[in-house]
């Protein structure tokens, strides 16, 4: 049987992963595994053990609390893990348990689509109701933006068709540094999970959206490796 992996590590983000991952396994059709880290491993052994586990048959993915004193573990099993991780801030404490309703930032290449699409007919399957925001900047709004509003409707039809195929997903666009908007779209849209597909870099410099949102939200947030190639 498919296993969603619960990492706990004590703190007070322990009780949202376990619900975090709870919900994950029923949308999976998958039971929870706990793995519970010793307080005397160094962050090194904390993140082989987590990734040895992830590399057990079964296991599809892994919840992990994403907190100051456990950063130097989620960083690197994030970085390493050729399976989804899904980080959960100890702000989750206290809200509702069960995943509605999950936010999609595309960037509008074949690569990050590919990496979530697994996911996303998981979620729609399970009834979750899909939001898509993709974020234009000075370089790539198209001519539509400030045009009549049928073309941009035939825009974002052909957008999802490329990129998000799935029935009764809405689309939302936005303008402007990408950061700035997917914790904001995520409030407004009450989204109770974000999903990213990812390069597995959090260098300076490198996945500033990815980076802030991991940092800043308020909800889990879903990272799927983008393959290799």
């Amino acid at each position: 049987m498919t296993q969603v992996l619960a990492v706990l590590g004590g703190g007070p983000a322990e009780a949202p992963v376990i619900d975090t991952a709870a919900a994950l396994a029923r949308i999976a059709h998958a039971r929870v595994r706990r793995v519970s880290l010793a307080a005397d491993l160094s962050a090194e052994q904390a993140a082989a053990q987590v990734l040895g586990a992830l590399d057990s048959p079964g296991i599809v993915l892994a919840v992990l609390a994403r907190d100051e004193r456990s950063r130097p573990i989620w960083r690197r099993v994030a970085q390493r893990s050729a399976r989804p991780v899904v980080l959960v801030p100890a702000a989750a404490r206290g809200r509702r348990p069960e995943i509605r309703r999950v936010l999609l930032p595309l960037d509008g290449t074949a690569e990050s689509a590919a990496a979530v699409a697994g996911a996303v007919e998981q979620f729609a399957g399970a009834g979750v109701d899909l939001v898509v925001l993709h974020v234009f900047d000075a370089e790539t709004v198209p001519r539509f933006w400030d045009q009549a509003a049928h073309a941009g409707r035939a825009w974002a039809e052909e957008f999802l068709a490329r990129y998000c195929a799935q029935p009764g997903v809405r689309l939302e666009l936005r303008t402007g540094v990408a950061g700035e908007h997917v914790l904001d779209v995520a409030e407004a849209e009450r989204a109770d999970m974000i999903a990213f597909g990812w390069s597995q870099q959090l260098d300076p410099g490198r996945a500033r959206t990815i980076r802030r949102a991991v940092l800043d939200a308020v909800v889990p947030v879903m990272l799927v490796p983008i393959a290799p190639g």
